[in-house]
């Protein structure tokens, strides 16, 4: 069973809809395996926080459909996707690409369209038709309204969305669900920040038990078939020890891309800037994923030693990976806190995003994949350096700019990578 859960928008509330359904079907008793479409890092924590399982992002940009269609086909009782942005939003106005309608369409998952009602009854309709008639194969097999003020409220605009366009309504989320998360400057804030977020978003679960309709959506998502799985030939890499940045300051890691490492025979060492004196002994290559370093500025510069460490190690060739936060750790400083000192940076926060979607990547072998950018932060240069990228703005293909700082073995850059439909990466990234 595979279900999408799909927006009018961004805020119409997906994240929420997508948490307490998880919830409700995990205090059922069923295996819920969680799936976010898009480039997000923040959604799966707390996906992965709910379901009590690893949740992988779908891409149709950064991967194959082949590979898609593979993570969206886990096994588990059901399968629960969280949508990105509005239904068909993606590269362009028109044809729908890199949308979490073409992710529901390539995984044959059935769509439930979450609509905000606030301020609305009939209404709601017009917007739900409008949804389901724009394609011929919207997918949309229901709605699930938000943000009603009761149970009238919900019964009116269940009576015009039957009405106006055939489809079932299985259920409503009050105007105050009883979970109301922090944001910051990527999104929410991460999981494993939120003390009390697994206690908090049970509860509310149970709430939402009694208003939605459970047994329809678990019909709805009994309609999804069978899905092929991509077979992959990977390089073997047995015994190779890969140091993996593991903290509140860096948790910005494709599931799938851990996956890929260890398919290869890697065996992933978990480590901490944060709290960790030194980097572990014997290690053959580092991975620095992307997070929060900045939030955690002054903690990570008081830990001298662990600075130090990662700076002698990357010093004396140890193959390296830093990616976005990452690369900021290696710089001589984020916003005045001393780092790594590895890279010839300075990184300052900005209020405003300097980079954001998608991109195309270009090294300097002629290996070409895609990326995903997506920073408040600037890197200043301090001296000259030598860079392997060349990135292109996959919506403005005339927008390139250097990417992939290069030092010793160590490559750096704000492009987020993914590992699965591109495993040359690996090589090139920890020859």
């Amino acid at each position: 069973m595979r279900i999408m859960l799909a927006g009018t928008g961004s805020g119409c509330g997906k994240t929420t809809a997508s948490l307490l359904l998880m919830a409700a079907l995990k205090e059922r008793g069923l295996d819920v395996a969680p799936c976010k479409v898009g480039p997000d890092y923040i959604d799966p924590g707390f996906h992965r926080l709910v379901c009590g399982r690893p949740s992988h992002n779908l891409d149709s940009y950064l991967m194959r459909k082949e590979d898609v269609c593979t993570l969206a086909a886990r096994k588990a009782d059901i399968t629960v996707m969280e949508g990105v942005m509005g239904y068909y939003d993606g590269l362009d106005a028109v044809s729908g690409s890199q949308s979490t309608w073409e992710v529901a369409r390539w995984t044959r998952t059935p769509a439930l369209l979450v609509v905000d009602a606030a301020g609305a009854s009939a209404s709601v309709a017009a917007t739900v038709k409008g949804f389901q008639t724009l394609r011929e194969d919207s997918g949309i097999v229901g709605v699930l309204v938000n943000r009603a003020s009761g149970a009238r409220h919900y019964e009116l605009v269940r009576e015009a969305v039957a009405h106006y366009t055939g489809l079932p309504c299985v259920g409503y989320l009050p105007k105050d669900a009883g979970l109301e998360l922090k944001s910051r400057h990527l999104g929410l804030v991460p999981a494993d920040e939120v003390e009390d977020a697994l206690p908090r978003i049970r509860a509310a679960a149970k709430r939402a038990a009694a208003t939605l309709d459970l047994p329809l959506i678990l019909r709805l998502a009994a309609q999804a078939p069978g899905l092929p799985a991509a077979r992959h030939e990977w390089e073997r890499r047995p015994g190779y020890r890969m140091g993996v940045a593991m903290d509140q300051a860096f948790s910005f890691y494709y599931q799938a891309n851990l996956d890929v490492l260890e398919a290869m025979g890697m065996t992933l060492i978990p480590l901490s800037p944060l709290a960790d004196a030194a980097l572990p002994e014997g290690l053959d290559g580092l991975y620095l994923g992307g997070g929060f370093p900045e939030v955690f500025a002054q903690e990570l510069a008081a830990n001298k030693t662990m600075r130090a460490s990662v700076r002698a190690a990357l010093e004396g060739g140890l193959p390296c990976y830093a990616e976005c936060g990452g690369m900021m750790y290696l710089a001589q400083s984020i916003d005045g806190w001393p780092m790594a000192s590895f890279l010839p940076l300075r990184c300052r926060m900005t209020e405003r995003l300097q980079r954001f979607g998608y991109a195309q990547v270009t090294d300097r072998t002629g290996l070409t994949f895609p990326a995903h950018e997506f920073h408040h932060a600037v890197a200043e240069e301090t001296e000259p350096a030598a860079y392997a990228f060349a990135v292109r703005k996959a919506s403005e293909p005339a927008r390139c700019w250097q990417g992939g700082m290069v030092r010793k073995a160590t490559t750096a850059g704000f492009a987020h990578l993914h590992f699965l439909s591109c495993p040359a990466l690996v090589r090139r990234l920890w020859p």
